[in-house]
């Protein structure tokens, strides 16, 4: 039998068990705190940009692996996912580095096709 997740067994479950399960199940406050944020509309993230991060170290890891240009994205999320994070405020740098990881990303493409 293939491994499943408990969120996928408990969906499987009929519909008036479902119910049941999930009032046993506690509730995560952090989780409920920003479910109820993306309910309002006010789930978003401020860019930060290079300079307001004071570790150097940590600047780079972050940098470099979660910056709109690096991710691809100016969103936090998986693309079927029910909510996402919309980051605000991305500096005028990032997005000229965006728009240019995105022309090369399509550029490739067309030449792949």
């Amino acid at each position: 039998m293939a491994s499943s997740s408990l969120i996928a067994r408990v969906h499987a479950l009929p519909t008036g068990v479902v119910g049941n399960v999930l009032t046993y199940i506690p509730r995560n406050h952090t989780a409920q705190l920003i479910h109820d944020a993306w309910q309002r509309g006010d789930l978003h993230l401020k860019y930060l940009r290079r300079f307001q991060i004071p570790d150097d170290d940590r600047n780079a890891e972050i940098f470099g692996s979660l910056a709109p240009s690096v991710c691809g994205s100016t969103v936090y999320g998986d693309d079927d996912a029910p909510m996402v994070i919309i980051r605000t405020h991305i500096s005028v740098g990032e997005r000229l580095r965006f728009r240019a990881r995105a022309r090369v990303k399509q550029t490739n493409e067309r030449i792949a096709n």
